[in-house]
């Protein structure tokens, strides 16, 4: 029989009160709920189990009370929660209900995750489509500020400018789409849809020079390759520079003989 008290049950007990007075209570119920096990494997002198009850009990008596457990312990709030009883020689038994409240508590906090993402997406929704239908509507102003908001809502999540910048181009918004891609590109250089989605809208709009400049940060970002240069080709083709057509469009066939663009740029320098 021990004369003293383990040490991981003392210092479990101890982070137990620890995370409940921070206020992190399914740590606090997991902590010790760790301690009451090992209490129940071990045989101690009362003497030497007596502070550990004390604190069991204070600790109890804070838990019944917090505002966590209320829903659980004081669903009517009555003022008096249900107790959680502890009994020397039940430590098993306890700590099985501690386990019960975490994960009743774990399940809550999941279910409020989840409600508030379906929130998000509710709000990112309404968002688009009354952005959309501004459009429509011809308040192109409007729509504009509503779809502009969605990045400003929502710009902690992933990829959104370059989901903005689609709707925008899907909308025949063409100049913000090209710019709101142009933020993506800042903030994600390495989003290879940002780019592509930037040289479409710039070249929608005849702005080459531009559609030029996204073409060369794609060069300096990801290196050379037969496709960019046969896309280029088609870029100054469309710009009427014919020999940088020409010079660009057999840079990308001596990288790669069958490229298709570079091969239609030829075929169309030819024809004129």
């Amino acid at each position: 029989m021990l004369t003293t008290a383990p040490k991981d049950i003392r210092e479990n007990i101890a982070r137990a009160v620890g995370y409940l007075r921070r206020d992190e209570v399914e740590r606090s119920l997991l902590a010790m709920s760790e301690a009451l096990r090992r209490m129940a494997e071990v045989r101690m002198l009362r003497s030497a189990r007596a502070e550990l009850d004390i604190q069991i009990s204070e600790f109890l008596a804070v838990l019944i009370h917090h505002q966590t457990m209320q829903p659980l312990l004081d669903p009517e709030h009555t003022g008096k929660p249900r107790g959680i009883p502890f009994q020397q020689g039940k430590e098993a038994a306890l700590a099985t209900v501690l386990d019960g409240l975490g994960r009743i508590l774990q399940k809550e906090a999941e279910n409020c995750v989840q409600a508030e993402l379906a929130a998000r997406m509710e709000r990112k929704k309404h968002l688009i489509e009354t952005g959309l239908q501004f459009v429509r509507e011809g308040q192109t102003a409007k729509g504009r500020a509503f779809l502009k908001r969605v990045v400003e809502e929502f710009s902690q999540e992933e990829g959104i400018r370059v989901q903005v910048g689609q709707i925008f181009s899907a909308a025949g918004l063409y100049q913000e789409a090209a710019e709101m891609y142009e933020e993506a590109i800042a903030i994600q250089p390495r989003e290879p849809a940002a780019y592509t989605g930037a040289v479409a809208a710039w070249m929608e709009l005849r702005e080459y020079e531009k559609a030029e400049s996204i073409y060369k940060a794609v060069l300096r970002t990801f290196g050379g390759h037969p496709s960019t240069y046969g896309k280029m080709a088609a870029l100054y083709l469309a710009w009427r520079k014919r020999q940088a057509a020409e010079d660009m469009a057999f840079r990308a066939l001596q990288e790669d003989p069958g490229q298709p663009d570079a091969l239609e740029v030829l075929a169309a320098l030819e024809r004129r």
